[in-house]
């Protein structure tokens, strides 16, 4: 038997859950089922295994490598090409910047639609040379991502489990995201708005926002704004959990991207939209911002609100409807499969 090949994961934030850590750790999951060694350049085991945990991602022996963790802001090439030489495969999540990596196969991933950065300066094209693959998690990515950089990026959506229903639909709107109220931010405030205004129109029916807080003052004040009404926080529950308030939801809120100019900020939209996936998997009804890749997912116009009047006259409307069945045939969500994820990685490596 020969020796494992040895695969290095590199991402800045693996003490808290966000889009970008899940991809990573998904693809270290898949990684390993090939039958690689998996390093994370990290230096806390127990936060990896937690936060893998959360996700419902398995990871069966995962290993360390601090060195690299050290050097992912240290803006040092060589040292950083140095440290990942020993690796077989290094995938490597980026802030914006194109790494000098050493390993035999390089995967950079770019989450982020990021532009104005200068993707095309002559030390990016030079170290771009070390790079086998560029994968983004969505067309909308890939565009903005390809005219910076001047790549051919891959598209590699992320993995969404489908979400097994064990309950009965209930009067329930869910919408999932980390609270945070910067970068990416979901935008709950404007939702607990909407729902101040909706809620007395529908009684019996209540609104659940879910998801990890990247800050325990917007939840605060979150929570301040939504007091007296029919509204529930579920904040860093466990995967079964959300699943099961999946399960009972009717129908789905997503807000990120309200109020954004995509062509000045695109950042600032849904890059893909892992939860309204999942949302749909749990034969929840989506209402979307049509911003970022939330569109690739959800393409019907009726399913899309820009206004807060538009997300509460959708609502109602979905609510009054009685058969629903043929707004979710329409979503087809095959692509983004854990099978369709780990074939396409698979070809990737070899």
């Amino acid at each position: 038997m020969g020796t494992a090949k040895k695969a290095l994961i590199v991402s800045p934030y693996l003490d808290h859950l966000g889009g970008g850590e899940r991809y990573m750790l998904s693809v270290a999951e898949v990684l390993e089922s090939l039958g690689n060694e998996i390093y994370f350049a990290w230096d806390n085991l127990e936060e990896v295994n937690k936060l893998a945990g959360m996700l419902g991602i398995k990871l069966v022996s995962p290993r360390l490598d601090p060195s690299v963790k050290k050097l992912y802001f240290g803006n040092n090439p060589s040292s950083m090409f140095l440290a990942t030489r020993p690796y077989d495969i290094v995938v490597y999540l980026s802030d914006g910047s194109i790494p000098l990596l050493g390993g035999k196969r390089n995967i950079l991933h770019m989450q982020v639609p990021f532009h104005g950065v200068g993707g095309r300066s002559w030390k990016n094209q030079l170290k771009k040379r070390f790079i086998d693959h560029v994968i983004v998690n969505s067309s909308f990515t890939k565009e903005i991502i390809d005219k910076e950089y001047g790549i051919n990026s891959t598209i590699l959506y992320p993995p969404v489990k489908k979400v097994v229903c064990k309950s009965s639909k209930e009067n329930l709107i869910l919408s999932v995201g980390r609270f945070e109220p910067s970068l990416n931010a979901k935008k709950q405030d404007v939702l607990i708005d909407v729902w101040r205004a909706l809620a007395p129109t529908i009684p019996g029916w209540r609104l659940v926002l879910a998801g990890a807080s990247a800050s325990d003052d917007w939840v605060n004040s979150l929570k301040a704004r939504a007091e007296g009404l029919p509204i529930e926080f579920a904040v860093g529950v466990s995967y079964d959990k959300l699943c099961d308030l999946y399960g009972k939801a009717t129908i789905y809120w997503h807000a990120a991207g309200f109020g954004i100019d995509e062509k000045k900020n695109p950042e600032l939209t849904e890059h893909f939209g892992i939860s309204t996936v999942e949302a749909v998997s749990a034969l929840c009804i989506p209402l979307v911002v049509p911003r970022g890749g939330q569109t690739e997912i959800v393409s019907n116009p009726d399913l899309h609100w820009n206004t807060k009047e538009e997300l509460m006259d959708k609502t109602l409307a979905l609510i009054a409807n009685q058969d629903r069945s043929n707004y979710l045939s329409e979503i087809i969500i095959d692509a983004y499969t854990d099978t369709a994820f780990a074939t396409k990685l698979g070809t990737l490596i070899v």
